[in-house]
């Protein structure tokens, strides 16, 4: 019988200590190969797109082509929002894909207050809007507020803030819109203003006491079937039936005073005169028609009597024995000199004298006056008068009062 060897397969120490080197050496190997393969493709580079003056929209979707990204700063600036000013790194040059691509982008000019320009002429109107930063759009627009050729407001509205570069309209007046002045004489107050306000226009009242047609329109300016601004002012004259007021006491009063009183109650005076006796009633109202506490309506005319006194003519005093008496009659409104004579014989040594006789008496009455007298000669005495209107008859009387021998 024989006997056999057995083999065993369990590997020696040393030999597995060398397989599993191996092993770790070949993983790490791979690992190494794995970390330059991604090295590799991030390094990957790309010529940057020149995005300057496109729109930020286009220039992130151009340089997103090339494997770049971006970073966005705004900035104030007068070209259109959104479009990109300048970048970097430049467009042309080439670069890692990795690299983030600096845009600097527009963002608009700003904002602007849009400034009141009503009422101003249009040049003016455009250079204010021009000025804060706006582009201004005239529009002709019908206007009863303002005058053909000045603005009437903006769109936006004056106090708008906006953006700065964008159009504004502008609103010129061309004048008010014309239209027919309907004609409402005869309607009540309230239809006459409806039709006028229906038709475009404002309606003033006026009121007249006629006590023809109480409360309906009398008269209108501008007349009806006129053409006139829409917008306009028509005036209407309403029938308005008098009020009734007493007439009070007058009786006693200046003439002055009782013109007053009427006036206080609506009423007006008209007046005549009566002759009185007594200087304290002079100017006086004596009586009145209609009397004191009758109903009448206000604007009536009321009489007031007035007193009138008139001074008594002095008697001439009779001429002294031995005198010479000339007597000349004025006329009104004249300036004239007249001269006495007589004869020495007759008169010796005769020394004269000049009067005016009539309504008042003395040098000067009525309207008449003497101006200048004397005695140039021994046998002439002169006297010169002045009158303007004689209310009632006068004479100059020129007295030459002689020696009695």
């Amino acid at each position: 019988m024989k006997t056999l060897r057995s083999h065993s397969n369990t590997a020696s120490p040393t030999a597995s200590r060398s397989r599993t080197a191996l092993t770790l050496a070949a993983i790490a190997s791979l690992a190494v190969s794995f970390a330059l393969l991604v090295s590799g493709c991030g390094d990957t580079t790309a010529k940057v797109p020149n995005t300057v003056n496109q729109t930020l929209t286009v220039a992130q979707q151009m340089l997103s082509d090339q494997g770049f990204k971006s970073s966005v700063t705004r900035v104030t600036s007068s070209q259109g929002k959104d479009e990109v000013l300048s970048q970097n790194p430049l467009g042309g040059t080439t670069q890692k894909t990795s690299d983030v691509i600096a845009l600097t982008v527009s963002n608009g000019p700003g904002e602007g207050i849009i400034p009141d320009v009503a009422g101003d002429p249009s040049d003016r109107a455009q250079i204010q809007l021009e000025d804060a930063g706006f582009k201004p759009v005239t529009v002709q627009v019908f206007s009863s507020a303002h005058q053909a050729g000045f603005a009437v407001g903006t769109t936006p509205i004056a106090g708008t803030q906006a953006q700065k570069d964008s159009t504004v309209t502008l609103n010129i007046s061309k004048g008010p819109q014309q239209a027919l002045v309907p004609n409402v004489i005869g309607f009540s107050a309230a239809n006459a203003d409806s039709a006028l306000t229906n038709a475009g226009f404002r309606v003033d009242h006026s009121y007249k006491a006629s006590n023809k047609t109480p409360g309906q329109v009398l008269a209108q300016d501008p007349s009806g079937g006129v053409t006139a601004g829409i917008g306009s002012s028509v005036q209407v004259t309403i029938d308005q039936a008098p009020k009734q007021v007493k007439v009070p006491n007058a009786v006693g009063q200046t003439q002055i005073q009782g013109d007053r009183t009427l006036q206080n109650a609506g009423l007006d005076a008209v007046y005549v005169t009566r002759t009185v006796t007594s200087a304290s009633q002079n100017g006086i109202v004596l009586a009145m028609s209609p009397g004191a506490g009758s109903t009448v309506a206000q604007g009536t005319n009321v009489v007031l009597t007035i007193g009138k006194y008139n001074n008594p003519t002095p008697p001439v005093p009779p001429a002294p024995a031995g005198s010479i008496v000339k007597k000349y009659p004025l006329q009104a409104n004249q300036t004239k000199t007249y001269t006495a004579t007589w004869s020495a014989s007759k008169c010796v040594a005769g020394k004269g004298k000049a009067t005016l006789s009539g309504n008042g008496g003395g040098s000067a009455m009525s309207g008449a006056q003497i101006t200048a007298q004397g005695q140039p000669t021994d046998t002439a005495y002169y006297a010169t008068t002045t009158t303007s209107d004689i209310t009632s008859p006068v004479t100059l009387v020129i007295t030459i009062t002689c020696s009695v021998n």
